[in-house]
């Protein structure tokens, strides 16, 4: 028996999926150059830049696939995600001292507002 995905899972699902190859593509700075686009790559000391921007595409299309396919780990790592980068654009904005107007916040928070409902389709 499968279950029928309804679709702010799956919207939520693709949107995960196509950030992820963003996020690839940017690994390709002269490509995406040639479309007036410019990466910008922060570097931490911890890891190499070519690590940090391989690692977290690779982690968001795990975490789309289990969504996509109605795991409950899929929406359990959907929300640690948002959380998480919710959590990390607040910090930096408070850290840096800027007035706190950060499109990536807002749209981790609408994220975290449509998944939450979406519990009872992993069950």
């Amino acid at each position: 028996m499968s279950k029928e995905r309804p679709g702010i899972v799956t919207f939520i699902g693709y949107i995960g999926v196509l950030s992820a190859f963003l996020s690839i593509l940017s690994l390709f700075p002269k490509f995406l150059k040639q479309f007036g686009f410019h990466v910008i790559v922060i570097p931490l000391p911890i890891f190499s830049d070519g690590i940090m921007q391989l690692l977290p595409p690779i982690i968001l299309l795990i975490i789309s696939y289990g969504y996509l396919k109605l795991k409950i780990w899929g929406y359990w790592l959907m929300i640690i995600n948002s959380i998480f980068f919710l959590v990390v654009y607040i910090a930096f904005y408070q850290q840096s001292g800027q007035p706190f107007y950060c499109q990536n916040a807002i749209i981790a928070f609408i994220e975290l507002v449509f998944i939450v409902p979406t519990r009872k389709y992993f069950v």
